[in-house]
């Protein structure tokens, strides 16, 4: 008897920052599952105990739910832990905490990961700096983020930022931008796959990924020198591990003269099939959306035998 499965989805419509998700990448999942499991596709609405209810009982949740109405994607995530609903994806708690770009900030100084630098204090607004960016302190798809030369004209909107606790203040890194994914290998580690380079065309200096400030596109043949990539890849399995994400994440980077910065951690990287990074990153490096899945599952049961032998023990321990 096949096991059951659900994808768990909201549409882009409904997702409070219309995330890229629609029947495509709900029909490749169904595809990549349905000749081994017994699939069956869950469209969210208003969370409640009837439908935690219903998803507990499948063995395994495929959350492509970024988010429905008011709640973002790691409330989701937290509503599917409290119900102890078996997902494959990094609980709620653990995406708060790391889309919290300035607790991942001084999670990195500690570990001595370059990253990207905030403003701390109104008294170090004495930078060399060309250019300030400005970006929310929480979340992610580099929302919200404005980018200003440090003039003195822009003194008291750079100054307000600082001294707003949601939002932080970093000095402009000029240089290449990579993303790299991080999957689970065939034996149950986390590996990182090659990153893919966000470019812009035309070619200037200020930029971020994705259409905000001008076009980019993606590129995933790069001619980075091979010990950035390696350095950049070790980076993002640290980050990962480190941060207790599950299943699959996504780093972001700015390069500068051979030093990859971090710049942003994803905890669930979209899946569109096409307008999505991680599908042509996968797909680029010979895995098919079938072998990722297969892993993710592979990963939970493991993760579910080591919880039932913890729990033996400790029953055995507390019999003894």
């Amino acid at each position: 008897m096949k096991k059951s499965v659900a994808i768990l989805y909201a549409d882009s419509r409904f997702t409070p920052w219309k995330e890229n998700i629609d029947f495509s990448t709900i029909r490749t999942y169904y595809d990549a599952l349905s000749e081994d499991y017994d699939v069956t596709v869950v469209h969210i609405t208003e969370p409640n105990s009837e439908l935690a209810e219903f998803l507990k009982s499948f063995e395994f949740i495929f959350n492509l739910c970024y988010g429905y109405g008011n709640y973002n994607q790691a409330e989701v995530a937290f509503w599917l832990d409290v119900h102890d609903i078996n997902h494959l994806t990094t609980s709620g708690k653990i995406q708060e905490i790391a889309q919290d770009k300035l607790l991942v900030e001084d999670f990195c100084i500690e570990q001595n990961i370059p990253v990207a630098r905030s403003v701390r204090h109104i008294s170090r607004l004495d930078l060399n700096a060309k250019f300030i960016i400005t970006k929310p302190r929480y979340g992610g798809c580099h929302r919200g983020i404005t980018i200003l030369e440090n003039t003195e004209q822009n003194q008291k909107v750079i100054m307000d930022s600082i001294l707003n606790k949601d939002f932080l203040v970093q000095e402009y890194i000029e240089g290449r931008e990579f993303s790299v994914a991080v999957i689970p290998d065939e034996t149950g580690n986390y590996t990182a796959l090659n990153p893919a380079e966000f470019s812009p065309i035309p070619h200037r200096s200020i930029y971020v990924a994705g259409n905000s400030f001008g076009y980019t596109e993606r590129s995933l043949d790069t001619n980075l020198d091979l010990n950035t990539v390696r350095f950049m890849k070790q980076i993002s399995v640290q980050l990962h591990n480190m941060l207790g994400l599950k299943y699959m994440s996504r780093i972001d980077f700015r390069v500068k003269d051979g030093v990859p910065y971090v710049l942003d951690v994803n905890t669930m990287p979209n899946m569109h099939p096409e307008k999505s990074l991680l599908p042509a990153i996968l797909e680029h490096d010979g895995i098919s959306l079938k072998e990722l899945l297969k892993r993710k599952i592979q990963l939970n049961l493991e993760e579910q035998l080591v919880d039932e032998s913890f729990y033996d023990r400790l029953l055995t321990g507390i019999i003894d």
